[in-house]
């Protein structure tokens, strides 16, 4: 008796997900905006800021920032090149490269945070990869 209520017990559980609606998910809403940005559909704000808005920030701050590391500084430090043709300074430790190679030509993504010592602003770069 007991492993008939088992074996019933079983075959019940493993049938109920036949049974479930298979409506999916999400299916209605307003139309997305026409605009693309960045790869990105959705407004505005979905853009990353430019460097000149990035270096009025307070230090600290997260950032996100889309560009072109055009030139190596030093060891773990680089220059990126955003829109409009602004630079700021970069480190990027070499595990963030995650063995990856970028050139001039390869436009990144980066998220890290903004760094002040006096006029200076830098970003420590924390992830990299392409947008």
């Amino acid at each position: 008796m007991a492993k008939k209520f088992t074996i019933a017990a079983l075959i019940a559980l493993f049938t109920l997900p036949a049974f479930a609606d298979d409506a999916g998910g999400y299916k209605g809403g307003e139309t997305p905006p026409r605009t693309q940005d960045s790869g990105y559909k959705g407004t505005e704000d979905t853009t990353s800021p430019s460097i000149s808005e990035v270096k009025t920030m307070r230090d600290g701050a997260w950032v996100t920032l889309e560009g072109y590391i055009v030139k190596q500084k030093g060891e773990q430090s680089y220059q990126l090149r955003g829109r409009n043709n602004e630079t700021i300074d970069l480190v990027i430790p070499k595990k963030v490269f995650d063995g990856k190679t970028y050139d001039a030509e390869d436009q990144v993504r980066m998220n890290g945070r903004l760094r002040h010592d006096g006029a200076r602003r830098w970003v420590d770069v924390e992830q990299l990869g392409a947008p």
